[in-house]
């Protein structure tokens, strides 16, 4: 006479009933009565058993049908779990080896692994971008120029200057009386992009086509003062050597890589593609507006070259700038704000309308 076992069997789609089990080395026979009291049989072949989770109460068996569907056995009766282990002993589910030593030593490499994984990413995310800020900050301004004036001419050379241009916006730029610690030279380049950036040191890059869609010369003095602060700020140094030490952090770990400097120098490229957070572009916005205000120069041209920026962001994929320098409505609005907090100005600089006229002739 067979010996039978008390569980619940749950059927692929959710069903479960109380059944009598069998147990074979080959076959685990389940029978239940349906909804209609009709008795039915389900045949479980041990090869297609799938997991085991055995557990002080209430253990489950899980087997996977040739639908490719998943069935399972509640078992709460202790004799059906001995049975299960005596019986199918050589099964790889109930292999003491397997479930203690194997399945131990997949869990203990996967912890590890996960701890590992979570300091190299702590490390890459907030350490090596802190270990960035601290060797900008303590860069002497010397070096600083130095170093700018390398990044310049390796990235000047796949330009065409237009001389004429640049040499009017250093004359436009000299009539600001910007005053920001740094010998800034702004160098107009021919280009279809609308796109300005600074290098650390004091050298900005202006494109031919932002210069184009200026119509007062308030406008382009913010825009020279916003880069100027960046400059003055040192946001693009401090934002490349917090990349400069994300990507040495990764050679440290997957390879080799020295000499800080000639990497900057190497990558100046990428500084018409750097991306300053909202954070300091606020700064810069802000740091501008106090320029302007300082030297007499009105500035509601701040809050017009942001709303002429993001008019042309609106279908232009040829707005470079509006990809590295977002301009969101809450900056705009943070403008106006900042505005309302310094005294009225209106431009009395007769030469600089001059100068600014004498940059489209």
């Amino acid at each position: 006479m067979s010996i039978t076992y008390s569980a619940t069997y749950h059927n692929a789609v959710g069903h479960f009933y109380q059944a009598v089990v069998f147990l074979s080395p080959v076959t685990i026979t389940i029978r239940y009565r349906d909804e209609d009291n009709q008795e039915k049989d389900v045949y479980w072949l041990t090869k297609d058993l799938v997991a085991f989770n055995e557990q002080v109460v209430g253990s489950e068996l899980q087997y996977r049908n040739n639908r490719g569907e998943v069935e399972r056995l509640g078992i709460r009766d202790p004799q059906l779990v001995l049975a299960l282990k005596q019986t199918l002993r050589g099964h790889r589910l109930f292999s003491k080896a397997h479930t203690r030593a194997l399945g131990s030593i997949w869990l203990k490499l996967g912890v590890i692994a996960l701890v590992l994984i979570g300091i190299l990413l702590a490390l890459y995310l907030w350490l090596a971008p802190w270990l960035g800020e601290r060797i900008a900050s303590g860069f002497a301004k010397e070096t600083e120029i130095n170093m700018g004036e390398q990044m310049y001419q390796s990235v000047i050379q796949q330009y065409k200057i237009d001389a004429h241009k640049t040499a009017v916006l250093n004359d436009f730029y000299a009539q600001l009386h910007y005053d920001v610690g740094y010998p800034v030279k702004i160098t107009v380049v021919e280009s279809n992009e609308m796109n300005a950036f600074a290098i650390p040191g004091g050298h900005i890059v202006v494109y031919s086509s932002i210069l184009e869609n200026m119509k007062t010369p308030e406008e382009l003095a913010a825009l020279l003062g916003h880069e100027a602060s960046h400059i003055a700020l040192r946001h693009s140094l401090r934002n490349i050597f917090r990349d400069l030490a994300r990507k040495m952090f990764l050679a440290m770990v997957f390879g080799n890589e020295s000499g800080i400097t000639s990497v900057v120098v190497n990558n100046a490229d990428a500084l018409k593609q750097l991306e300053y957070s909202r954070s300091l572009e606020t700064e810069a916005d802000n740091n501008g507006l106090q320029l302007m205000s300082k030297n007499n120069i009105n500035t509601q041209g701040m809050v017009r070259l942001m709303q002429m920026l993001q008019k042309e962001s609106g279908g232009a994929e040829r707005s470079s700038f509006l990809s590295t320098h977002p301009v969101f409505k809450d900056r705009i609005e943070n403008i106006e704000k900042q505005i309302q907090q310094l005294p009225a100005t209106t431009t009395g600089n007769e030469h600089l309308k001059k100068l600014f006229h004498d940059i489209y002739e």
